[in-house]
């Protein structure tokens, strides 16, 4: 069995949103599906909250149900255009899940969607994993 674990914090819950007013850096780029998000207000929200705290702010919107890799990849180039401190993903699993993706691609641009079905994630990158200095960092334990 293999097991594929991302770096990853998720808010949920009544001031959620807001939590975004506390984060630190300078450019936050966010990721959505379809239009929901934006119809009920979220993402305007999102937005706001991430503007709030001092952040320029790129959106990537669009991203299907059982996104593909050309969406992914994509997302990944606009990730290593832009160089956010901070990767949101708002809306479904669709959108969270490539999102995840694209921060994959954005970070290990040689990892390949092949290599991590025949191993695990953590043997593609230096140990220990390290998101770029700009960014949040994590270690792998």
């Amino acid at each position: 069995m293999t097991r594929f674990t991302l770096p990853r914090d998720v808010y949920h819950g009544p001031g959620a949103l807001e939590a975004l007013k506390t984060l630190d850096g300078k450019k936050a780029m966010v990721c959505v599906g379809g239009g929901s998000m934006k119809r009920f207000g979220f993402l305007d929200k999102v937005t706001a909250y991430l503007q709030e705290a001092g952040m320029e702010v790129k959106l990537f919107e669009g991203i299907e149900p059982d996104p593909s890799v050309d969406t992914v990849m994509k997302g990944a180039e606009v990730m290593r255009e832009f160089q956010p401190d901070w990767i949101v993903a708002i809306g479904g699993g669709s959108p969270i899940d490539a999102t995840k993706a694209m921060w994959i691609k954005y970070e290990y641009p040689d990892v390949t969607f092949e290599g991590l079905q025949r191993t695990p994630f953590w043997m593609h990158v230096p140990d220990p994993i390290r998101v770029s200095p700009a960014r949040k960092r994590w270690k792998n334990s």
